[in-house]
């Protein structure tokens, strides 16, 4: 009996010390702009920002990789801190705000009333690995669309496609390129409003 209960402490001691893996969260963010602001005709107009239209994958935490082609895969121990759909829309109401091309920039979520609005489609914000899954890159397409309000017609569009080549095949590496070539496309994305609204 004592043998036994032993044994059932020692059990008991070994499955509680085991060590599972633990799910990392990754967040899509971009630093504020440092660069000087371009000149804008909409300095005294109101903007607000709608939520990112995106593929299903990019409506859930769960993080996603394409191999070759066709494929694609979930990462088992790695997942977005908060839905890339939000998290994107959010990005682009930060640049925006941190840009002063207009008296004031909303999000999605404002019940107030704006002189446009910008729609972004997000075709891809992916992280790609070759069929050997030895070497990475990540793409993102995106396209924006400047709305006056007043008229509800689209008065400018444009269509941003960008690659960059991953460090490092794994999540983390993606994630950093991601984040990267996202603020290099919002960065685009304010001169091209800029140009808009002159």
């Amino acid at each position: 009996m004592k043998i036994f209960l032993i044994s059932l402490v020692g059990l008991f001691f070994v499955a509680c010390s085991t060590t599972y893996p633990a799910i990392t969260e990754y967040r899509i963010s971009v630093p504020k702009q440092k660069v000087k602001s371009p000149e804008s005709s909409c300095k005294r107009d109101t903007l607000k920002v709608s939520q990112v239209f995106v593929t299903s994958s990019l409506m859930s935490k769960e993080m996603k990789y394409v191999v070759g082609e066709y494929k694609e895969y979930s990462y088992n121990e790695s997942e977005w801190a908060e839905q890339p759909n939000k998290a994107l829309s959010d990005a682009i109401v930060k640049v925006l705000e941190d840009s002063g091309l207009f008296a004031h920039v909303s999000s999605y979520k404002s019940f107030s009333s704006s002189n446009y609005t910008l729609e972004t489609n997000v075709a891809a914000f992916t992280q790609h690995f070759s069929s050997d899954e030895k070497s990475s890159f990540v793409k993102i397409d995106m396209t924006f669309s400047l709305i006056d309000n007043s008229s509800a017609m689209v008065i400018a569009s444009k269509h941003i496609v960008k690659e960059k080549k991953v460090m490092k095949a794994d999540a983390q590496s993606g994630v950093t390129a991601l984040n990267e070539l996202l603020f290099t496309t919002l960065q685009e994305m304010t001169q091209w409003i800029a140009k808009g609204c002159k």
